[in-house]
C-alpha cells in the first residue's frame, strides 16, 4: 500500500465518524468537493486547537485537495494533530517518517509514531499500524527498535494550546 492510498483510506476512516456540527460542515464540505468551504472551516476550527481539522488540513495538503500538494505542509499538521493523540494522524506522520515524505527520513521516529497509532481504539487504524509497524521494523536494528519503544512509551499527548476567539 502506498503512503498516498493509505492516507486516502484514514481519511475515509475518519470521516466516517463525525461528530460536531463545525466539524460536520467542514466534513460534507470536503466530501462533496468543495474544498475551498472545507478549508476555511478546518482552518477556523484549528485555530481553535481541532485535532480532527488538523489532520483533514494535512490530508487536504497532501492530496492537493483545494490547495497546492505540499508534502511539508501536510507534515505539519499531521504533526500538529498527532501531538494531541489522534491516531490517524500518528499513522500518518508515522508513515512519512519512512520515506522522508515531507520530513527527513528517520525509522525510529517513524517506529515510536507507528507503535502509538497502532493503540489506537479505531480497528482499520490499529491494524494498518501494526502491518506498517512490521514492515519497519524489519529495516531496523533491535537497538533502534528498542530506542523508538522506548520514546513511545515515555510520549503523552499534549494539549492544544492557541486558542483564537473570533
Amino acid at each position: 500500500m502506498t503512503i498516498r492510498s493509505l492516507i486516502t483510506t484514514v481519511v475515509l476512516c475518519i470521516i466516517s465518524g463525525i461528530a460536531r456540527a463545525d466539524y460536520e460542515t467542514a466534513v460534507l464540505a470536503y466530501e462533496s468537493g468543495r474544498y475551498d468551504i472545507a478549508l476555511e472551516e478546518f482552518s477556523l476550527l484549528s485555530e481553535r486547537g481541532d485535532s480532527r481539522a488538523e489532520f483533514m488540513l494535512g490530508a487536504m495538503y497532501f492530496q492537493g485537495k483545494g490547495v497546492l500538494q505540499n508534502d511539508s505542509f501536510a507534515a505539519i499538521w499531521f504533526h500538529k494533530s498527532a501531538i494531541q493523540g489522534h491516531s490517524g494522524a500518528q499513522l500518518a506522520y508515522g508513515s512519512f517518517h519512512i520515506r522522508g515524505v515531507g520530513v527527513t527520513q528517520d525509522l525510529v521516529r517513524a517506529y515510536m509514531w507507528l507503535t502509538l497509532a497502532s493503540n489506537s481504539d479505531l480497528p482499520n487504524i490499529r491494524q494498518q499500524a501494526m502491518q506498517i509497524l512490521n514492515d519497519t521494523a524489519t529495516l531496523m536494528s533491535p537497538e533502534q527498535i528498542g530506542n523508538a519503544r522506548a520514546e513511545a512509551m515515555e510520549w503523552e499527548a499534549i494539549p492544544a494550546r492557541l486558542w483564537i476567539n473570533r
